[in-house]
């Protein structure tokens, strides 16, 4: 089926990523002054590599079960100085992050868009 179509499972396991890294940063952002905390991360792009080696082709494939199916997990931040409270958020750092995940997303939206206006050209459609 067009829609088991490579480029758009991979924009979208991008997306799902990008989505649930911008809920992370909030997160982080909202806990800035919370006695202990501790930033996380969305771990990605290890696994992407992980993803587009194991893609099935076919339905009758063997399944990579090595794999995380939503194609990422979050993991604890350890990038920042823990300040006297426990805590490790750089709001600095999350801003600057938060800026970088919307321009992602949004290019990633844009991706996929494209994708879809190609779809309907196929189908007869106008662009």
């Amino acid at each position: 089926m067009m829609f088991n179509d490579y480029p758009i499972n991979t924009i979208q396991l991008a997306m799902n990523r990008s989505f649930a890294q911008q809920n992370l940063i909030a997160q982080n952002i909202a806990n800035v002054d919370t006695p202990g905390y501790k930033a996380k991360k969305v771990a990605f792009d290890s696994l992407l590599g992980d993803q587009l080696q194991a893609y099935r082709t076919r339905p009758g494939h063997i399944s990579f079960s090595g794999s995380d199916p939503k194609g990422y997990h979050t993991e604890m931040d350890t990038y920042g100085t823990i300040q006297d409270n426990g805590n490790n958020v750089d709001i600095d750092h999350e801003m600057s992050e938060l800026a970088r995940n919307q321009l992602l997303y949004q290019t990633l939206s844009q991706s996929a868009a494209d994708q879809f206006k190609k779809f309907n050209i196929v189908l007869g459609g106008n662009a």
